[in-house]
């Protein structure tokens, strides 16, 4: 019965994690197809001010959108560190509800150039629920944002010094 209970405690956590992923993820693509649409809306607007005929701005964004020119370029390398750092996310959850909520967590700073922030917490120790008040890795709390490459070990590791990889 303890362990049944103690599985439904680590799935309520995981759904309210992925939950949050999910909505998180909702509102940075709706920002991102909205900044995207208005500069496309201001693109047109301006060639057609300009004097530039319908058919003359279809091709221009066709090629735009074939070769990741200014406009859709810049949307799709705005799609790679959020997908990157969502399906990052979802692995730490997973990671989560395979060792448990009640177990306690180690930052640990894994990067060539690792931000201030990571610096400061790595080694740090606290449980599930205290990174998550202060932010986790990926999750915009710190200065590197979704590019963050530190994880959340359980805290029976070994203290680590920060893993330099190289490029």
């Amino acid at each position: 019965m303890v362990k049944a209970f103690k599985e439904d405690i680590d799935s309520q956590v995981a759904k309210r994690a992925f939950d949050r992923e999910f909505g998180t993820l909702a509102i940075t693509l709706t920002a991102k197809v909205g900044r995207t649409a208005l500069t496309l809306n201001e693109y047109v607007q301006t060639r057609l001010i300009q004097g530039a005929a319908l058919d003359v701005i279809k091709k221009a964004l066709l090629l735009d959108l074939k070769t990741g020119g200014r406009i859709f370029g810049e949307f799709k390398n705005a799609l790679r560190p959020t997908f990157v750092g969502s399906v990052n996310r979802f692995r730490d959850t997973g990671v989560l509800v395979e060792i448990g909520v009640d177990a306690t967590y180690r930052w640990v700073a894994v990067l060539v150039n690792t931000c201030p922030d990571c610096l400061a917490r790595h080694n740090n120790i606290a449980s599930w629920e205290d990174w998550e008040a202060q932010g986790l890795p990926r999750t915009g709390a710190t200065v590197c944002g979704a590019n963050c490459k530190c994880v959340l070990l359980p805290a029976e590791v070994t203290e680590l010094e920060p893993v330099r990889r190289s490029k």
